[in-house]
């Protein structure tokens, strides 16, 4: 630094044409890249230097300023705003001025890629009150490292800033890397809308590099006067929550539906109010509205999340309300709607319900006290039959095996009747299909009484086939 501040010296004390010494770092240079003027003379013509001339081709980035007594070199660090041979104009007035120098500004180099930038809308002819996005588009080789640019503030438009992303794509048969930042804007006012962006910012490698911005302008056109201020232009999308098919009494219901469009959160809480006003079930609670974050992350579009209250106060069929969200359709110039499917649910009173439950549970459980105690009385029957059977294979002799039936009867723990006479009255009442036990009877009467010889194994027999026909009269008792 110190034999560049005595050289400079020495060019200026050595009778030079030029009051002042102007000298470059570089002859070329890529766009983006800085430039390094370097300014050598009186300390105080540096110091009072008019830099605005520079300012037509060059950004004015930093400036040092190296001085002693009498002599100084200032430094300026320059950014080209345009390609092409540029010239460094004279600087200073008088005698204590410099010389012109040139220099050419390439759009790339081997080691800086040139960069094809654009910037456009989606729509690209917006209506005023459209919600529209903008974008900025920086192509290059894939090399740089870019910063986002902020969007300066404008009279004639509102926005807030989305997301960003890199692609691939290809422009004139080229592929490069697309860095795309993009911004919801709203424009207030119809016509050209201008505004200026900062410069642009990328660093490689370490170097900090920066880019003249495009020209950034659109033009908005103009919505019919008669449209409402609070309606949007351009269709919306919802989307509602299914509500269950009942609800008890008196219980706070919530139904929420989502609206994606342009709409404002005091511009759609003005519409429900109005909306809402012949229903009183649903003005219990004031309606909520709250900005949800959009399912396409780079859309203009706001999306509200809209939640409505009721406190039901008597049963029955209870109607959700039907709203109808007005918005200016710009294909047809005409105003729309778009209606919320009408649902209904039944409100019920849960005391009754319980109450009905209750009544319910206790008659199942009468049902199934009584299947018990049939299953119960079948299984008691059919064990006592069995039983029979066991005895009746095991009796020694036709007396033996009468006294085994008159003990068998349907009621339990019941007294063995007298005589098989007695014994089958008792089972005609309680019994059907008793016609086999008649002839078995009678069978056992004959034998007893030596009035026919019948082998105590048929009569064995006949008994086993005269109890396995009969069942009970009464299945229920």
């Amino acid at each position: 630094m110190v034999k560049r501040f005595a050289f400079c010296l020495a060019l200026a004390f050595a009778g030079h044409a030029w009051a002042l010494t102007a000298q470059l770092d570089r002859k070329a240079l890529a766009l983006g890249e800085p430039l390094t003027l370097s300014l050598a003379g009186k300390a105080a013509t540096l110091e009072a230097i008019d830099l605005a001339p520079l300012q037509g081709d060059f950004e004015v980035f930093a400036r040092t300023l190296s001085k002693s007594a009498t002599q100084g070199i200032l430094q300026l660090t320059l950014y080209p705003l345009k390609t092409g041979r540029l010239a460094i104009p004279a600087l200073g007035s008088g005698r204590d001025r410099s010389r012109t120098l040139a220099v050419r500004v390439d759009a790339g180099s081997a080691d800086i890629p040139a960069v094809n930038i654009k910037l456009f809308t989606e729509p690209g002819q917006p209506l005023v009150r459209q919600a529209t996005r903008l974008t900025l588009e920086l192509c290059d080789d894939g090399s740089l490292e870019w910063k986002r640019p902020n969007l300066p503030l404008s009279g004639r438009m509102q926005h807030r800033t989305l997301g960003e992303e890199q692609i691939e794509i290809e422009q004139g048969g080229v592929r490069c890397t697309a860095h795309r930042y993009h911004w919801a804007v709203l424009p207030t006012q119809a016509g050209e809308i201008r505004f200026e962006l900062p410069m642009l910012e990328a660093i490689k490698f370490g170097q900090r590099l920066r880019l003249p911005p495009p020209v950034a302008s659109f033009a908005a056109a103009p919505v019919p006067a008669w449209l409402p201020l609070n309606v949007p232009v351009g269709k919306p999308s919802l989307s509602a929550e299914a509500l269950p098919a009942e609800s008890p009494l008196e219980r706070p219901l919530a139904w929420r539906f989502t609206v994606e469009g342009g709409y404002s959160i005091d511009g759609l809480k003005a519409l429900l109010a109005l909306q809402l006003q012949p229903h009183a079930t649903w003005r219990a609670y004031p309606p909520t509205v709250e900005p949800l974050a959009p399912e396409e992350r780079n859309s203009p579009l706001t999306r509200l999340a809209v939640t409505l209250y009721a406190l039901p106060e008597t049963t029955g069929p209870l109607a959700l309300p039907s709203f109808a969200l007005p918005y200016y359709d710009p294909g047809s110039g005409r105003l729309e709607q778009l209606a919320l499917a009408r649902q209904t649910l039944r409100i019920y009173d849960p005391f009754w319900r319980k109450l009905g439950l209750a009544a319910i549970l206790l008659a199942g459980s009468a049902v199934l006290l009584v299947l018990l105690q049939w299953l119960y009385r079948e299984w008691q029957w059919r064990r006592r039959r069995d039983d029979t059977l066991l005895a009746i294979g095991n009796a020694a002799d036709p007396a033996e095996l009468g006294l085994v039936l008159r003990a068998f009867s349907l009621t339990p723990n019941a007294q063995a009747a007298a005589t098989l006479g007695q014994w089958l009255a008792h089972m005609r009442r309680q019994w059907r299909g008793t016609a086999a036990l008649d002839a078995l009877v009678a069978a056992l009467e004959a034998r007893r009484y030596n009035l026919q010889y019948i082998p105590l194994a048929d009569l064995k027999q006949q008994a086993v086939a005269a109890l396995g026909m009969i069942k009970p009269l009464r299945r229920w008792w």
